[in-house]
């Protein structure tokens, strides 16, 4: 290959190697403090070679640009993921005073019980007060709740002071789960505070920027716009007309929300690029009828981008999604759409080595992957369909392009695709964009006719519950949502791989094809010698039960999978106010990540909801058989489940009994311990906790709940045999549970803590975690290590932690 040539295979190719490069730096822990001379070497090498080869026109200089690339991707991920000594996240775990500048338009969230939570996004510069302030940076969310609503509530630019605990920020972390960490972090968010009552102070500050002035000027905006729709139009349907202009969540009914994301657009609901081309294609046709020049047709597009991206407060997703589809429209509008290709990929490979961690950011793989397959899958599929009308055969292209490019993504992140997303963007989006245009109109048009402007945003109102009605519809359509296997990195290498072929000029992949048919024979003695070694391996491989440990955060859920792929829950998690559903949030896609569809059994160790609420989501989702309990009574475990005293689900409730015993797929589950309600002994509810215990060969697992102290005494007194290869902690590692005599007892290899980030039990109790430690017992913990999942034939134990992604494998000669 000549230099020059296919430079847009080129520009991929380097986009692929710096996304390769940030991908390795991450795996592989890539340290600016302890690499920094390798690396920068390494550039150097490579650079130099880049220029000599260039000069010289060789034909491998493409090899030096990729090992460039390379190299420059693991730099800048280590350059962006180490933080600076004076960032406030090192001050994690102190109780202090923290000073800084509100940077974004606080969030206000009311509460059920009359007060509200507001959330600031504060750029700290100051730690302490006094003498013993000292310098900081960077930026927290910052959380105030308020018995009292009249309060001021500050503005970008305003000056906060508040006093609390300093926090990382801390999600769930399991494969497949959304890193919500990882997402803050590339807002350049490294820390939070929920302050002391009392304690937050706003101060107007004068000398405000002019930036600050015109991201407080579009805040004022925006809540003009809110304003006025909840004047006119129930506060649900305002929530939603909103969240449709400037993106957000906040107050949206959850039923519309649900049937939003079962027809795949629930993307409408968050400033994303469907939005930015929607404002461009209603700019470019008034320019069309206004008969202006292309180039001014373009300037008046990226005007407005630019003014819309401002007026939704410079939010990340916005930025990204402006810039985007902005290079991609404006290409597009400019008749040069090969040159917007090359503005994609060159707007993508900046991004990046500007921030290099949007990389794990769902928003622009999402963004990214839908706009690609707007410019480079949907003209290849349109021309395999030209013979439709042009409205199907337009619609058909660019919605089956995005969903095939983004395809791995929703494998990993949702394991569904929508087949009813075509009908959903023939018939549902298209007044979905009405609404878009009529409530942005709607909101210029009131500043001038306040009542003209609350008609239109009346009428918003009216087509929202008519998208609402037949986006419902279409979500109660058979197969409306098709589940998908998550796909891991080779998978989706080799998906994409076929994408591209399908996306080559036909010159090249009549070569391909070519080539495949000259080596036909070879092709196929691989292929069948891959399918007999996969069979081979499958046959010879030992039937394995598998034990994970979901982290719920503060609360119990393990999942056992049979050998058979049969699966039980003991317990569920939860929240105990209630504002956060694990079950559906946690659980259920954790269950399908793993293929699990359909749960045999839920065992409960007690009612309380960090233990139970969960399940009320797994009983509403998926197919359950049955629910054991302890004994608290059904009332008590609908209450936690949020479910009504009639709801016919609790017919799958029934109370353990102590000595039962299940087997499934030789894998045995025992009811050790299942103490009878007493009231006199009821004070915490613990008290009632079953234990179980499950069998696979030689491995034993023994499930606690919250066990206190006086019943582990009470169970090895009765007699019961409670040992275990694996314990899961009683009570989280409180001090109330795990005596010296019960740990004896079971005598575990493996000891398991459940516990939630920061928690402010103070779980585990430092003398439960040296009590452990000093007998000698290896133990995990949910919020260090993420998912924990065992894995044993009967004989042999293995260990992986999501979060760390260290294997530990283990002799089991119990």
């Amino acid at each position: 290959m000549k230099t020059g040539q296919h430079p847009l295979r080129f520009l991929m190719g380097l986009l692929a190697v710096f996304c390769l490069g940030i991908v390795c730096g991450a795996c592989y822990g890539i340290s600016l403090s302890v690499h920094r001379i390798y690396l920068i070497a390494a550039i150097l090498i490579f650079f130099s070679a880049s220029v000599i080869l260039v000069l010289k026109q060789h034909e491998r200089t493409w090899i030096a640009f990729v090992g460039l690339f390379f190299v420059a991707g693991m730099f800048r991920f280590a350059g962006a993921y180490e933080l600076p000594a004076q960032d406030i996240s090192r001050a994690a775990g102190e109780e202090t005073v923290v000073s800084g500048i509100i940077t974004e338009m606080p969030r206000v969230t009311e509460r059920t019980d009359g007060s509200r939570q507001i959330r600031y996004t504060a750029a700290v510069y100051a730690l302490g007060q006094g003498n013993a302030e000292r310098t900081a940076n960077g930026q927290l969310l910052l959380y105030e709740r308020e018995e009292d609503t009249s309060p001021h509530v500050g503005r970008i630019g305003d000056r906060i002071t508040a006093e609390g605990k300093i926090r990382r920020p801390h999600g769930y972390q399991n494969p497949g789960q959304i890193d919500t960490a990882l997402l803050l972090r590339t807002q350049g968010i490294t820390a939070s505070l929920s302050a002391h009552r009392g304690s937050v102070s706003i101060e107007s500050r004068d000398d405000i920027s002019l930036w600050e002035q015109w991201m407080r000027r579009a805040a004022e905006i925006r809540t003009h716009y809110l304003e006025h729709m909840r004047a006119v139009m129930p506060h649900t349907d305002a929530a939603a007309i909103f969240a449709m202009l400037f993106g957000g969540y906040e107050g949206i009914d959850p039923a519309l929300l649900e049937a939003y994301t079962t027809t795949g657009i629930v993307h409408i609901l968050s400033v994303s690029g469907s939005h930015i081309s929607l404002i461009a294609a209603v700019i470019a046709w008034i320019a069309v009828i206004l008969r202006l020049p292309r180039g001014l047709s373009a300037a008046a597009v990226l005007s407005a981008i630019f003014f819309y991206v401002l007026l939704a407060g410079m939010v990340p997703p916005a930025v990204r999604s402006g810039i985007m589809g902005g290079a991609a429209f404006i290409g597009l509008v400019l008749g040069r759409e090969r040159d917007a290709k090359y503005l994609l990929l060159l707007t993508g490979l900046l991004m990046l080595m500007v921030s290099p961690l949007l990389l794990f950011h769902i928003s622009f793989q999402l963004s990214f992957l839908a706009t690609a397959g707007l410019l480079f899958l949907a003209p290849v599929l349109a021309g395999k369909v030209h013979r439709l009308p042009r409205l199907v055969s337009m619609a058909f292209s660019i919605t089956i392009a995005a969903q095939l490019m983004v395809l791995p993504v929703l494998a990993w992140y949702f394991n569904q695709v929508s087949i009813s997303a075509l009908l959903a963007n023939l018939i549902v989006v298209p007044i979905v964009e009405l609404i878009i245009i009529m409530g942005l109109f709607a909101g210029i048009v009131t500043y001038l006719l306040p009542l003209l402007g609350g008609i239109l945003f009346a009428a918003d109102s009216v087509l929202l519950g008519i998208s609402f009605e037949l986006t419902r519809a279409l979500a109660a359509l058979p197969l409306s949502k098709v589940w998908l296997p998550s796909m891991g990195l080779f998978p989706s290498v080799c998906y994409y791989v076929v994408i591209l072929i399908l996306c080559a000029p036909s010159e090249m992949r009549r070569k391909i094809l070519s080539r495949l048919l000259a080596y036909r024979h070879i092709v196929a003695v691989l292929c069948l010698a891959l399918l007999v070694g996969v069979c081979a391996w499958r046959m010879i491989m030992p039937r394995e039960m598998a034990v994970h440990f979901i982290d719920v955060g503060q609360g119990d859920c393990a999942l056992v999978v049979t050998p058979h792929g049969h699966a039980m829950l003991f317990d569920t998690g939860g929240t105990r106010d209630g504002a956060f559903d694990v079950g559906a949030r946690v659980d259920v896609p954790y269950l399908l990540h793993y293929g699990v569809r359909e749960v045999d059994y839920i065992f409960l160790s007690h009612a309380h909801e960090d233990h139970a609420a969960g399940a009320g989501a797994i009983l509403s989702r998926l197919p359950v058989k049955h629910v054991y309990t302890a004994d608290e009574g059904r009332h008590a475990y609908a209450m936690s489940m949020r479910l009504g005293d009639a709801n016919p689900l609790l017919s799958k409730l029934s109370r353990a009994e102590a000595g039962e015993t299940f087997v499934l797929d030789g894998v045995t589950v025992e009811v050790i311990y299942a103490p009878a309600r007493d009231p006199s002994d009821n004070a915490t509810g613990n008290e009632v906790s079953n234990v179980y215990r499950i069998r696979y060969g030689d491995a034993s697992f023994l499930f606690t709940g919250d066990l206190v102290r006086e019943h582990e005494l009470k169970m090895l007194s009765a007699g019961t045999d409670a040992s275990a290869t694996v314990l899961k902690i009683p009570h989280h590692g409180s001090h109330t549970s795990s005596s010296e005599e019960f740990i004896r007892a079971v005598h575990p290899m493996y000891a398991v803590y459940c516990v939630g980030a920061g928690n402010s039990f103070g779980h585990p109790h430092a003398d439960v975690v040296e009590r452990y430690d000093r007998m000698g017992i290896k133990t995990l913990r949910t919020d260090e290590d993420g998912a924990i999942v065992f894995h044993t034939d009967g004989h042999h134990l293995s260990v992986e932690t999501f979060a760390e992604g260290r294997l530990i494998r283990e002799m089991n000669e119990k």
